[in-house]
């Protein structure tokens, strides 16, 4: 059986998913307002709705 490392010596799983999602937006040419409003949707209020998604992806108001 082989497993995941542990990426930075974390092993919350959907923390690493979504951080590597959020790079890979960045990568891709994505605007930094909106990786840093899914970031703080996902990673700090871990809010996982459809509607939050929504928010985040369709604000207009920049982050403070």
């Amino acid at each position: 059986m082989t497993t995941t490392p542990i990426l930075e010596g974390t092993s919350d799983v959907p923390k690493q998913i979504f951080e590597k999602f959020l790079q890979a937006l960045s990568a891709a040419g994505e605007s930094a307002e909106l990786v840093a409003r899914l970031s703080k949707t996902l990673l700090e209020e871990k809010k996982f709705t459809e509607l939050a998604l929504k928010e985040a992806i369709r604000s207009e108001e920049p982050l403070s």
